[in-house]
């Protein structure tokens, strides 16, 4: 079974055009990675690195990242 995941936009008031160009850039950036390693397409230690590059705490990206907030798989 293949996953698709969806991409969330928001623009905060004030920010630039290309300020939300670049966000929304990265938040589809990270959305096709996390796809690709649903689908078995990537490794984990690739997702990891690539999680880390981002500038996010890997460990807690795992921590927070649980089924337990009402979204049922």
């Amino acid at each position: 079974m293949k996953v698709d995941i969806s991409v969330p936009v928001i623009w905060y008031p004030g920010q630039s055009e290309e300020e939300f160009a670049e966000e929304l850039n990265l938040m589809m950036a990270r959305s096709a990675m996390t796809r690709d390693f649903l689908n078995g397409e990537i490794p984990p230690d690739h997702l990891l690195d690539f999680i880390n590059d981002q500038g996010f705490d890997v460990l807690d990206v795992a921590e927070d990242w649980t089924l337990g907030d009402g979204i049922i798989s």
